[in-house]
């Protein structure tokens, strides 16, 4: 059984911080936070556990319902950026993605890691170097760099 959506907001001056959890699918209402209308919009994406294709429908007709505002995802997890790097319209002209989770594995543990980056970190599609948190050693990034970090030129 999935997680609904659950949708918390904070408005300061004229702008709304917005944390989104749980599933993004069919039945993901943004009733919410449709009329705010607000300048500059905040989402954090961090507790998000699944997005489908219904979900990622849903979420670009609500995007376009706040058309004009300065839109910014933050904490991004893996399976969004997946869909952000698939999906034409997710991320739209003006939004901008400022922290991600990007996968990395640990030689020495054999772990895989989901490490927080900033986008400012990564320069020319490269993966910055990362230590892994248990041996100290260099993480290794697990993904095509350049189709990974592609999201990062959509907003532009």
């Amino acid at each position: 059984m999935s997680q609904k959506l659950t949708i918390n907001s904070r408005i300061l001056g004229d702008e709304v911080h917005i944390e989104l959890a749980g599933v993004i699918d069919e039945d993901a209402a943004f009733d919410k936070i449709k009329n705010l209308q607000m300048g500059r919009y905040f989402f954090d994406f961090n507790k998000i556990t699944m997005i489908n294709s219904c979900g990622i429908r849903e979420w670009i007709k609500y995007l376009q319902e706040i058309e004009g505002a300065r839109i910014t995802y933050l904490n991004c997890p893996q399976i969004i950026i997946e869909q952000v790097n698939m999906v034409h319209g997710f991320i739209k002209k003006g939004i901008d993605v400022e922290s991600f989770y990007a996968p990395y594995f640990c030689p020495n543990c054999d772990t895989e890691k989901k490490i927080l980056l900033k986008n400012t970190e990564v320069i020319n599609f490269k993966a910055p170097v990362k230590q892994c948190n248990t041996c100290k050693g260099d993480l290794e990034f697990d993904a095509i760099e350049k189709q990974y970090f592609s999201f990062l030129s959509q907003g532009k």
